[in-house]
């Protein structure tokens, strides 16, 4: 439900082991905008100290304050799905400020992304009704996936421990080294697809696939763009299936992925959907929420319609 009211309590929680910029400099850029604001907000900055820690801090910022409520990620995706577990399905606001790697999924819900603009709007934002996806007993905000991608963000956070300096260059490079053993991944799957007309039919099916995407944003993995026609809104999952394929077609197939350019390619299967159950039928599943990898005999998800409120610039 949408707030009745602007929010006039700020609050940010800052992930201090996300991105590379100086936190003591993000926190005083942030009280000055609000300094200088028309009407001084009550803003507080916070920052966490173990996982879940945000989640833990946003839902405690809900209960306090309810709709008057605007609470700020400050991090990348997985700083924002924290937030999100805490603020969906209460009357508060969420919003991100972008400090992460990638930070996918400000690029489907802002304008932009550059950080010294965002600051000037913070005091003034629109709210929009959003979805998010139950995954198990999680929330996903932006996309889950399985398999190959699942390898190379486990490869790209190795890189960036071993050389911060990479920042988003470590998703390609990983992509290139894990092309290199086994990409091929076989799934069951019986979800609630979405016919022309609105209404639902099960889709049953079984598939050896290098990856597979769950999608209620539109980029993930520093820029990818599985979904290009998702919307945050509509009530409905975009739902991706790429075939296994040999080397010589990933390749010029990865640049396509990346721009949003794949959806003719016979290897790529795209169905609205809103429900469903994925089984592994060769182990386990290697899959990632919003970054945070998993492994699982099988998911069961459902979106959420109009579950958050978040503040879009």
């Amino acid at each position: 439900m949408k707030p009745k009211q602007t929010p006039d309590v700020f609050r940010f929680i800052i992930n201090p082991k996300a991105g590379r910029r100086n936190r003591a400099n993000l926190a005083g850029e942030i009280e000055a905008v609000f300094a200088s604001a028309p009407e001084r907000a009550d803003c507080q900055i916070i920052l966490t100290e173990q996982p879940n820690h945000a989640t833990q801090l946003a839902a405690g910022f809900a209960s306090q304050f309810g709709e008057r409520v605007l609470v700020f990620a400050c991090g990348g995706d997985g700083t924002a799905r924290e937030v999100a577990a805490g603020i969906a399905g209460t009357p508060a606001t969420m919003s991100i400020l972008p400090i992460g790697t990638a930070n996918d999924f400000a690029k489907t819900m802002f304008s932009t992304t550059q950080l010294s603009r965002l600051m000037q709007l913070l005091p003034d934002p629109t709210i929009r009704c959003i979805d998010t996806i139950a995954i198990d007993d999680e929330i996903c905000l932006n996309i889950t996936s399985l398999g190959f991608d699942t390898k190379v963000q486990l490869k790209a956070v190795q890189l960036n421990q071993r050389v911060r300096i990479l920042g988003n260059l470590a998703y390609p490079v990983a992509i290139l080294l894990s092309l290199f053993g086994n990409r091929t991944y076989g799934i069951d799957y019986d979800v609630q697809a979405v016919r022309a007309d609105g209404t639902t039919e099960p889709l049953r099916g079984s598939a050896e696939i290098i990856l597979s995407a769950i999608c209620n944003g539109r980029y993930y993995g520093g820029g990818f763009n599985p979904a290009p026609q998702a919307e945050v809104d509509d009530g409905r999952l975009a739902f991706c299936l790429v075939d296994s394929l040999p080397l010589r077609r990933i390749i010029p197939l990865l640049p396509k992925y990346k721009s949003g350019q794949h959806l003719g390619d016979p290897a790529i299967h795209m169905t609205d959907i809103v429900s469903g159950t994925i089984r592994s039928t060769n182990g386990l599943l290697l899959g990632n929420i919003d970054g945070e990898p998993f492994e699982r005999e099988q998911i069961t998800f459902r979106v959420m319609p109009r579950s958050l409120n978040f503040a879009c610039y």
